[in-house]
């Protein structure tokens, strides 16, 4: 668990998987966009515990990190923020995280970046932590750049938008 001034970050558990799900369904028409993968394994309720499990044993074996963001003091699940693709022979992942709508305009997102960014680098002792961002997302770069992470360059056609457009992706990172 992590815990900032407004925010818990709190590794997945079946517990909030249900609310995860009706909240992740209601943002499906923004999120399918960068997060398609993960919409085609959360169609129900079903699924979705599949897929946490997945990722509780991901975390377990040190393969992946996955948090839901919840706000302190009422326990809402506002987001998600994750690490994968890990290679510990560097050691280095890359960084996704979304807010959901209904909570936007409450800079969570700088919140929840500045912390999981000081957790994989203190706790994990990752050297390098990575985010693609689309060209369009402005919302993204400006809490990339804000938390520190650096514009390294474009990544040209590196991502099926929806699993089927197209898009180059902008890289940033952020070393310890």
């Amino acid at each position: 668990m992590i815990i900032t001034e407004r925010l818990i970050l709190k590794p997945y558990s079946l517990d909030f998987a249900e609310e995860f799900y009706v909240k992740f369904q209601n943002n499906k028409n923004y999120l399918e966009d960068y997060f398609s993968r993960t919409l085609s394994v959360t169609k129900n309720l079903k699924e979705t515990k599949l897929y946490f499990q997945k990722k509780i044993e991901s975390f377990q074996n040190n393969e992946g990190f996955y948090f839901g963001i919840f706000l302190k003091g009422i326990d809402e699940l506002i987001g998600h923020i994750s690490i994968r693709e890990i290679d510990w022979t560097v050691p280095k992942g890359e960084l996704a995280y979304f807010i959901f709508s209904d909570f936007w305009g409450h800079k969570y997102s700088y919140e929840a970046l500045e912390a999981f960014r000081d957790f994989c680098i203190g706790e994990k002792e990752m050297v390098r932590i990575f985010m693609k961002i689309a060209p369009d997302n402005i919302a993204s770069k400006k809490t990339a750049e804000f938390c520190n992470f650096e514009f390294e360059g474009l990544l040209k056609n590196d991502y099926r938008k929806r699993q089927e457009v197209l898009t180059d992706m902008l890289l940033y990172s952020f070393t310890g």
